[in-house]
């Protein structure tokens, strides 16, 4: 349950930070270059943004709470002492 919550949180803490990204540039090419910043360096992309822009706190702040969350629920916990062996 937390991992979907977790996932739902950090979709909308992203989609947020990217839709800010775009909204504060001064031109066009500004806009571009965060929103692509912020979508392909999503969480550390965003976080540079932030830094440098001071702006998108609060999707940031969901962003990072959703993968706490996703972790707490043991989203990324994988099971390797299942794994087939190979002969």
């Amino acid at each position: 349950m937390l991992v979907a919550l977790g996932g739902i949180i950090y979709l909308v803490g992203f989609i947020w930070m990217i839709v800010t990204a775009i909204q504060t540039g001064k031109d066009t090419s500004e806009k571009v270059i965060w929103g692509l910043v912020c979508f392909l360096c999503s969480p550390l992309g965003s976080i540079i943004f932030f830094i440098v822009k001071r702006q998108g706190l609060i999707p940031l702040i969901l962003m990072i709470v959703g993968i706490v969350l996703t972790v707490a629920g043991g989203g990324f916990n994988y099971s390797f002492g299942n794994m087939p062996t190979t002969p």
